[in-house]
């Protein structure tokens, strides 16, 4: 590589910032460049933070297929910009419209899943503490607002985490983590970033499609809004969205205190609770309550929505004891002083 001129403050410093956040110092990373402007600024600022931060860095890419010789071009153009750097780089290739026609799921599901099963399996390979995405604070202000259009809650409120478990497929004893340690660096820092560096970055088309919701609304909401409204809309929803975090992170602390003190006994299949001790808790705590026995058990929570967590809320006080049906066969009954969670088989 040719030399590098100094990089412009404020990138890395807020950069250095995020990996502290992540608890990312001294770790083995495994960095994902699709080789658009975020993620390469996200390399090339690791590899300048690389020695102040101890990290060890790796670079994975996936081809999606989705675009014929120009995703091709991207997987060439990235394994060569990792060689020009002297990194160490896995890319491999999905073919995802198959997979989605095959399996009758969307198009951007299966590229989801594709990526993030690429991602833990290639980190799990190499032995690698966390995975770090390119992800900006305008890519935090898009999914809060897309949240709040979809509806929401205050765990949608929070939008995107800093940090959190991919787990998922791994073996119980992995502790690998997907991390964004750039959530708070906005994408003109990142273009002044590759502008000072004289590095270019692939360009993908499908980003102007604004028949997609999310390029909709970057290149046409979020514009009218900071126009017609509000010039700084971005900077209140990423405001939004950590005052929503601190408050849901505190919920979840109580709610995981509350199952402790209520919990009678769990099996793969069945949860028993003291709802006498569950009626003196606030509604908003035993909703919440309710979430985590369902990360507990691990048990379907895409289609519950809030009326059904509020009925479970309902059910704690209701007189006479009554029972309801929610999605995934789970059965919630109040029998005298005991709730009874349990899935039918």
């Amino acid at each position: 590589m040719p030399p590098t001129p100094e990089a412009p403050p404020i990138f890395l410093t807020n950069l250095q910032t995020g990996l502290n956040r992540c608890e990312a110092i001294g770790k083995s990373v495994l960095v994902a460049v699709s080789g658009g402007a975020d993620s390469v600024a996200l390399l090339r600022g690791l590899l300048q933070l690389q020695s102040a931060t101890n990290l060890t860095l790796r670079v994975a890419h996936l081809n999606h297929q989705l675009r014929g010789s120009e995703a091709d071009a991207d997987a060439d153009w990235v394994r060569v910009l990792c060689e020009r750097c002297s990194i160490c780089c896995d890319i491999e290739t999905v073919p995802v419209r198959a997979l989605a026609e095959r399996s009758r799921r969307g198009l951007e599901e299966t590229a989801r899943d594709a990526r993030y099963d690429f991602l833990r399996s290639t980190a799990a390979r190499h032995h690698c503490d966390v995975v770090a995405t390119a992800h900006t604070a305008d890519d935090q202000a898009e999914t809060v607002l897309h949240h709040i259009l979809r509806g929401t809650g205050l765990t949608g409120l929070r939008g995107m985490e800093w940090s959190r478990s991919l787990e998922d497929s791994m073996p119980p004893s992995s502790t690998l983590r997907l991390i964004r340690p750039m959530l708070s660096i906005w994408r003109t820092d990142i273009e002044q970033f590759l502008t000072e560096l004289g590095q270019d970055f692939r360009n993908d088309a499908t980003n102007q499609d604004v028949s997609l919701t999310r390029n909709r609304l970057r290149h046409e909401l979020l514009p009218q809004l900071e126009r017609e409204f509000n010039p700084g809309v971005r900077e209140h929803l990423c405001q939004l969205a950590e005052q929503a975090a601190d408050c849901d992170a505190v919920l979840r602390i109580a709610a995981d205190s509350l199952l402790q003190t209520v919990s009678l006994d769990q099996s793969d299949n069945i949860v028993r609770l003291r709802s006498d001790e569950l009626a003196k808790a606030t509604r908003p705590l035993v909703r919440e309550l309710f979430v985590r026995v369902w990360q507990q058990q691990q048990w379907l929570r895409l289609a519950m929505t809030y009326s059904h967590w509020d009925r479970l809320a309902d059910l704690v006080h209701s007189e006479p004891p009554t029972a309801i049906h929610l999605p995934g066969r789970i059965l919630a009954s109040r029998r005298a002083n005991m709730l009874v969670l349990e899935r039918q088989t």
